[in-house]
């Protein structure tokens, strides 16, 4: 079981404060050391010193340590849960009796926890550091993280094709493409946008196109349908005469078989008020809505 809360990417670096073998001698390695340095930092843990992995990816990593430092400005850091003292004694014997054979590369001993815990690579069950790696950009964000599983080392080549993208892509602004490697082209990533989306103002200014339209020659028969059904609908609860609609498409008004006093007809030009006019409307856009669902049910159907 490995503690919560593995650190993502764009996220702030943990700070670290760790005693780190370097060069045969101790010394105090902190991010803060490189990120002042317009440094990159390639973190690197690894579960134990002495084992048979880890060794081999540390001097793959050492070998090419000129690669990282004076081409690229990116520092590699390896650390374990090992004390500074087996790291250094680890260090310090040759290869032949199992040891690293004096190599360059710091490294950084976190044998309080403290470092794995709070990059969330930490196995708690066993008290080692998971094979993760981490890069940071010189402003301590953490820009790329990998885990392997504790039997599979991590490449040179792919590591140092990750920093390669993520320094092309501050430099230029652009994507790196599938197996892209330094020196190929990118990708724009940008969306270009066009215009701004506007809405209206006011109630009035979206009802207004509607009424024009309501009273338009064109509408007259779906108005006039419109106030028919309305007052056919007011006659059988408030005894008003109705109207029905000619051949024509003119209204013809004639006396509910139900007694009552009668009402005017609503007209565009009778000085009703502009709430009627706004009713009407939203009842022709409802027709007009509810029509467009049937035709379009009906397409559905007949397919």
């Amino acid at each position: 079981m490995t503690s919560s809360g593995r650190v993502t990417i764009g996220q702030p670096a943990p700070i670290f404060k760790c005693t780190a073998v370097i060069d045969g001698r101790f010394k105090e390695c902190t991010l803060s050391a490189y990120t002042e340095a317009n440094h990159w930092v390639c973190l690197v843990f690894f579960p134990k010193a002495w084992s048979f992995i880890c060794p081999t990816e540390i001097r793959a990593f050492s070998s090419r340590l000129e690669e990282f430092l004076y081409s690229r400005s990116c520092a590699v850091v390896f650390c374990s849960t090992d004390s500074e003292h087996c790291l250094k004694a680890w260090n310090s014997t040759s290869e032949m009796e199992g040891g690293l054979g004096s190599l360059h590369i710091p490294l950084m001993s976190d044998c309080n926890h403290e470092v794995s815990r709070a990059y969330g690579v930490l196995n708690e069950r066993l008290g080692v550091a998971q094979r993760a790696l981490f890069i940071i950009d010189p402003k301590g964000l953490v820009r790329a993280v990998s885990v392997n599983d504790d039997d599979v080392g991590r490449s040179v080549d792919e590591t140092q094709r990750v920093l390669d993208a993520l320094v092309f892509r501050d430099e230029f602004g652009e994507g790196c493409p599938v197996d892209w490697k330094k020196g190929d082209k990118g990708i724009p990533t940008k969306t270009e946008l066009e215009g701004k989306l506007e809405l209206k103002k006011s109630w009035s200014e979206w009802a207004r196109p509607k009424l024009n339209r309501a009273w338009s020659g064109t509408s007259q028969r779906s108005m006039a349908s419109v106030v028919s059904m309305n007052y056919h609908n007011a006659a059988l609860a408030r005894s008003i005469p109705v109207l029905d609609v000619t051949s024509d498409g003119s209204l013809q008004s004639h006396q509910s078989s139900v007694s009552g006093r009668a009402s005017p007809m609503v007209s565009p030009t009778s000085g009703v008020g502009g709430q009627i006019q706004m009713d009407e409307a939203m009842m022709l856009q409802r027709m007009e809505n509810i029509t467009a669902a049937m035709q379009n049910q009906s397409v559905g159907l007949a397919n």
